[in-house]
């Protein structure tokens, strides 16, 4: 029985709708298969390290619980509670409690806004990576850097995070996410269709270009119809520009200042659009619009009529699984039913982002770990305390080889364990490539940042599905965006948070 690929929404969190539907497709296609804002520290550039009262949580008569909510299903939710779990069994004096708020990003960051005002907050938030300016100005974060500054012990542990990660979480110089959940965009690939089509299947695409010239000899050989499938979500888009050097939106992509003017009518993110409208022109691109819930590009790598597909590297765990045999939907808590055996058999590679110009380029993507402020000492010492086993290198290891993320510190690359598993196993060695590129992403440039993140994706997402789904002309359409999306941030400044 042969099919063509499963995989997972970029979101994580979002896991467990889309591969439950995503395996109920390919089982169809198997023959024989049946804001309140506080205290605003280090918004300022400054940091206060008595602010982060480390070790409180020793000095307690009884044991510190704290909560930590969470977004996550699948195997990163089951390895979050086994980390939690380990810890926990560790030591005496901290009790870790997770606590999951749905199953996306959206629904966790709804809570947190709802009980902003009873300061009815958990000891530690997961939020998206797109949350980092709106986290900042909360007033309830408990900056990582005090508690870096406040810690010395934590020195070089915090200096062993890739410095591309650490920027991405900076405002004002200030760190302000305690740990960071890194995935980023890959090229997941038909090998078989490559062959078919005199393509080199050791060897994928590397730029935008690259990948046009490969669907144009993928559809003229018949390997598939539409060759390059595509979600039309503007994080693809982001990636691009920011893989450019060009900002999105003003006050240098928002790192000197709030910004508050969308400059998407740059020469990035105008080439990046022009491609994709030259793709639906020459019919080598199969659209599918970005909405939540998404799973048509995964179909139409099933069915075969697309051979390339841009997804998430935290889909690798679940795409292996289902390559495999292992894949459970129980892991994500689906009650779908897969009959006894189910397994898909595919060639498969994966490749680098490709890029405007290179691969690999872009900026850092999944979700941030935040301690709250609103907790007593001892909850605030005991989160810290708890991130810290978090960070170090057998964690991020596990987090790594049973979660899926990528690991944020230099010194797990070497560790014995990953390096065996990178080197030996497929989904290792597809890991790897994923974090080779978030290894030499740019820290001086890492992406923008903007308070109405999810408000400015929504309102981009129109211009991505125009030009994708309906051949909206480009230059018109971002300026459209353009004029939408700074009204969003002069609000957003106007009314401080």
């Amino acid at each position: 029985m042969k099919s063509q690929l499963l995989t997972a929404q970029r979101r994580t969190p979002r896991l467990r709708r889309i591969a439950a539907l995503g395996a109920l497709g390919v089982v169809a296609l198997l023959p024989g298969c049946g804001g309140d804002s506080t205290d605003n520290a280090g918004t300022d550039g400054t940091v206060t390290a008595s602010n982060c009262p480390v070790g409180e949580f020793d000095k307690a008569s009884s044991p510190t619980t704290i909560k930590l909510w969470h977004s996550y299903v699948g195997k990163a939710k089951t390895t979050l509670e086994a980390l939690a779990a380990k810890y926990n069994a560790t030591q005496p004096k901290v009790k870790v409690e997770v606590e999951s708020q749905g199953t996306s990003y959206v629904e966790l960051l709804r809570n947190f806004k709802n009980a902003l005002p009873t300061k009815n907050l958990p000891a530690i938030t997961i939020g998206e990576d797109i949350d980092t300016q709106y986290m900042a100005d909360s007033g309830v974060v408990l900056p990582a850097a005090e508690c870096q500054a406040a810690d010395p012990a934590a020195a070089e542990q915090t200096q062993d995070i890739l410095p591309a990660v650490k920027a991405a979480y900076t405002v004002k110089g200030v760190q302000y996410p305690a740990s960071m959940n890194v995935s980023t965009i890959v090229l997941y690939y038909n090998k078989e269709h490559f062959r078919k089509a005199g393509l080199d299947p050791e060897k994928p695409p590397t730029t935008l270009a690259e990948v046009k010239a490969a669907a144009e000899k993928l559809k003229a050989s018949g390997a598939s119809k539409q060759p390059f499938v595509m979600k039309l979500d503007p994080w693809f888009i982001e990636q691009w520009t920011t893989g450019a050097g060009q900002a999105m939106v003003d006050q240098n992509n928002g790192r000197d200042g709030t910004a508050t003017a969308a400059t998407l009518t740059n020469p990035a993110t105008t080439e990046a659009l022009n491609w994709v409208a030259s793709m639906k022109t020459a019919d080598l691109l199969n659209g599918v619009p970005g909405t939540d819930g998404q799973i048509n590009h995964y179909l139409a790598m099933a069915t075969g009529s697309s051979s390339m597909l841009l997804e998430t590297s935290a889909a690798i765990t679940t795409i292996n699984g289902v390559l495999e045999g292992s894949f459970d939907p129980k892991d994500l808590g689906s009650d779908l039913q897969l009959p006894p055996g189910f397994k898909v058999s595919i060639d498969l590679g994966v490749g680098l982002n490709p890029g405007l110009t290179e691969p690999g380029k872009g900026q850092i993507g999944g979700g941030a770990w935040y301690i709250t402020n609103t907790g007593t000492p001892e909850v605030q010492s005991a989160a810290w305390d708890f991130v810290k086993f978090f960070n170090t290198t057998a964690s991020q290891v596990q987090w790594t080889t049973d979660g899926g993320y990528l690991p944020i510190l230099e010194s797990a690359k070497s560790d014995p364990t990953l390096k065996s598993d990178w080197e030996t196993s497929r989904r290792g060695k597809w890991l790897a490539t994923a974090y080779g590129g978030i290894a030499t992403l740019d820290a001086n440039f890492p992406g923008a940042l903007i308070g109405p993140y999810d408000q400015f994706r929504d309102e981009f997402r129109k211009t991505v599905e125009g030009v994708g789904l309906n051949a909206s002309p480009v230059d018109s359409s971002l300026a459209t965006a353009n004029a939408a999306i700074t009204q969003l941030l002069d609000a957003y400044k106007a009314n401080q948070f």
